[in-house]
């Protein structure tokens, strides 16, 4: 790209729209906040167990690191718990992904490609379309992924004490994010020692205050999770293996379908849109992740090498996780911080892309999924009650939360629910109330007033003290919601 005018880039790759690329990503992200705020009070699974983490701030919760919670919990004491802001922490954190991808882009190609590049993680379904319906934990440490990986290429081109300390601290949050942050870590760090261009940049003394920096950060939930390791660790290796025993080969191979079907649902969407946009030069930009061009001359970089290296690389913790973890399923979300950088890989192989007469119609393709995917997460909860099967954005809670106050309840003591979404919803229904969730030891709180609630399933009939509620949107003559509850004055 060094012989491209640059005011030929830009006419190519830039619309000719005055709005700039960082006002389309918060109108785009905004209407996603507004269309949540408005379909529904109720509340997805990984949304109510923020509502009910953030009651403490602890050193983990659960199987996840603390960090999402923590963050959580800031905008709550600032803004208060609400589905409001419950989206805006999240979609918050999908933009500056975005923002980070965008960065990371702008070292290898012109700036207006990179935020094109950075746009097309829109067409990773996990990224465009699941994160904004139900993710975390995953949305955070994709962010933190695309953050680390902004900063190591920044090094890498200037490498000064502030960035190496930069990515202690980006390292430490991708630590306190989400343990897969481990793998994506290691797999970078590979990739950058088994380069002679690479490997002098982290073979320097900062390096160690980069380390110690991320240690500082995460020993102290390491000390948790020592602590809680049956919880923190083995609940997430109980995902990874089959139910039953099975053999070797057996294993290996279920793991490496599994692993193939993940890589396709994750990336297939996105691949086949290249391809079919960009025909020849998309084999050209994917070729070059296996056979590098030569480097630049008077370059010291070799940033298509690293690619190569960084597949090969995951290519092996993937084998090795099987071989020697015996891990046999592979699921499509679990991906996200390990394959998001297929654009700036795709685009920084291929800067000749920015000249392509093809741009404007993948411009077209990206707003076309944008518009899409903001209708279809919205119509969805009322479409699951058109064909009356709803889903937790279709429970009445603002419905139950008054007919709850209607016979006695006050709004505060003690809420306990054996229904993990249930109890996250009452949580924003009841802010004076403390929220919690029932574990089926049969031992109730002792602080009164207390309020049991649960939902009742099909098999259970209705008994004249339980609530019957119509579910939102739902038609006349549908099968209404019903709960159970007691009140202990």
């Amino acid at each position: 790209m060094a012989g491209t005018p640059p005011a030929l880039a830009r006419a190519r790759i830039l619309p000719a729209t005055a709005m700039p690329p960082w006002g389309w990503l918060l109108l785009y992200f905004a209407a996603h906040v507004l269309g949540r705020v408005l379909v529904s009070p109720a509340l997805e699974l990984d949304e109510a167990e923020q509502a009910v983490w953030t009651q403490h701030l602890q050193w983990g919760y659960g199987a996840q690191p603390p960090l999402y919670t923590w963050l959580q919990w800031a905008v709550f004491q600032l803004l208060g718990a609400s589905v409001f802001t419950l989206s805006l922490l999240k979609n918050g954190l999908l933009a500056l992904a975005y923002v980070c991808v965008w960065l990371a882009g702008r070292t290898l190609m012109p700036a207006g490609l990179a935020a094109l590049a950075a746009a097309t993680m829109l067409l990773l379904p996990q990224i465009g379309w699941e994160a904004s319906r139900d993710l975390t934990h995953s949305v955070l440490l994709t962010t933190v992924s695309a953050a680390t990986l902004a900063v190591v290429l920044a090094l890498l081109r200037s490498p000064r004490p502030a960035l190496y300390l930069l990515t202690g601290v980006v390292a430490g949050l991708g630590m306190l994010s989400k343990y897969s942050y481990a793998g994506f870590l290691g797999v970078l760090l590979a990739a950058l020692l088994t380069g002679r261009d690479t490997r002098a940049v982290l073979l320097n003394r900062w390096t160690l205050a980069a380390v110690a920096v991320a240690a500082t950060m995460v020993v102290p939930h390491g000390l948790w999770v020592l602590q809680h390791w049956g919880l923190a660790v083995e609940s997430t290796a109980g995902k990874l293996t089959s139910a039953v025993p099975v053999g070797f080969f057996q294993g290996l191979w279920r793991g490496l379908t599994s692993l193939v079907l993940a890589v396709l649902a994750f990336a297939g969407p996105w691949a086949l849109a290249m391809g079919l946009l960009f025909g020849r030069g998309a084999l050209q930009a994917w070729s070059r992740w296996w056979r590098p061009q030569a480097a630049p001359a008077g370059s010291g970089l070799h940033l298509q090498a690293l690619w190569q290296r960084y597949f090969v690389a995951l290519g092996l913790l993937f084998l090795a996780m099987m071989v020697f973890g015996e891990v046999t399923r592979f699921k499509d979300r679990w991906m996200m911080p390990f394959l998001f950088l297929l654009p700036v890989a795709f685009f920084g192989c291929a800067p000749e892309l920015a000249q392509h007469a093809r741009l404007p119609r993948l411009r077209r393709v990206l707003a076309t999924v944008a518009v899409l995917v903001l209708v279809l997460l919205t119509a969805r909860v009322p479409y699951n009650a058109m064909r009356d099967k709803p889903d937790e954005l279709n429970q009445p809670v603002r419905e139950l939360a008054q007919a709850l106050r209607a016979r006695g309840y006050a709004g505060d003591g003690i809420i306990l629910s054996n229904d993990r979404t249930l109890a996250g919803a009452l949580r924003l229904q009841f802010p004076r109330a403390h929220i919690e969730v029932d574990d089926g030891d049969g031992n109730l709180p002792t602080q009164r007033p207390l309020l049991w609630v649960e939902p009742l399933t099909d098999a259970l009939p209705t008994r004249p003290h339980d609530l019957v509620l119509p579910y939102l949107f739902s038609a006349t003559g549908d099968v209404p919601a019903r709960y159970r509850y007691a009140l202990l004055p």
